[in-house]
């Protein structure tokens, strides 16, 4: 299994701020032991080239890997000129991602907005992730559709957040490769039950985001102290096979030393899980 983590602990500071860059966070998740990290869009300084290749030598210089490249993209928009220009960015970061080495590109569908019809929203967000995995084929980057719950930057709620409207949205896209980055914190903060949802996409999760919660509170828990059931996912992500990244995503008042105990729970867990099936094949 490889570990990896979303910065979120830095985010003010390396977006909103601009007083971190995103090569600091690079020997502070080596001295983690992750195997890699993951890189929002709104970190970067730039998207030229010789940038975007420094960053791939810096990651690499510190032993790690780019698990995935974080964006958001508002698909479900009513402007048609918003909407090409969110596939554009896209389509940047997917060309980003492919030069990085990243296994995938986060995905939205975007905001839910006033006065756009239920089908209609449906046909746009499935319109733009349809282009983003024809684009992204042959680059060696999957697209990761996440059960979101609002992005940062977004005014309004993410159109999918419900699992109803994300399934619906994945059942128009069975006939193309998308993958799912699947967010274990997202479901609990509009009273679902992720496990429930993680049944259903086992078979098309490429990367996990390991975020606890407690029903309707946006604050981070340290994982392990919310309310999700992380033995039993891990359980149904071990029995599908998956060997894909487990990512911590953590932005509370714990810091640094709160990453570290979800980092710590989270292969405590997935060790625990692992450990049985290995027995039972004598192992």
């Amino acid at each position: 299994m490889k570990f990896s983590a979303v910065p979120m602990i830095y985010f003010r500071q390396m977006v909103l701020e601009r007083t971190m860059i995103l090569t600091e966070w690079f020997p502070i998740a080596a001295s983690l032991h992750l195997d890699g990290t993951e890189i929002h869009d709104r970190s970067m300084a730039s998207f030229a080239p010789e940038y975007v290749d420094g960053i791939g030598q810096a990651v690499a210089d510190h032993g790690l890997s780019v698990s995935q490249f974080v964006g958001a993209a508002d698909f479900t928009n009513p402007d048609p000129a918003v909407r090409a220009g969110e596939l554009a960015q896209m389509r940047r970061n997917i060309d980003v991602a492919a030069r990085l080495g990243a296994t995938c590109v986060r995905a939205t569908a975007g905001q839910v907005h006033p006065d756009v019809a239920y089908q209609q929203g449906v046909a746009w967000a499935v319109e733009g992730l349809r282009a983003c995995v024809e684009y992204a084929g042959g680059k060696g980057v999957w697209i990761a559709y996440e059960d979101h719950y609002k992005d940062y930057f977004w005014v309004r709620p993410d159109f999918s957040q419900r699992s109803t409207v994300f399934l619906d949205i994945l059942g128009h896209l069975r006939d193309v490769p998308l993958k799912i980055n699947f967010d274990f914190g997202n479901p609990v903060m509009i009273g679902e039950d992720p496990i429930a949802l993680l049944r259903q996409v086992t078979d098309r999760v490429v990367h996990v985001h390991c975020s606890d919660r407690f029903s309707g509170q946006y604050p981070h828990q340290i994982a392990g102290q919310g309310s999700v059931d992380f033995p039993t996912g891990f359980r149904i992500l071990r029995e599908a096979g998956y060997d894909g990244w487990l990512s911590s995503e953590y932005n509370s008042t714990g810091g640094l030393e709160g990453l570290r105990q979800s980092l710590d729970y989270i292969r405590h867990t997935w060790a625990g899980v692992a450990a049985p099936e290995k027995a039972k094949r004598g192992l």
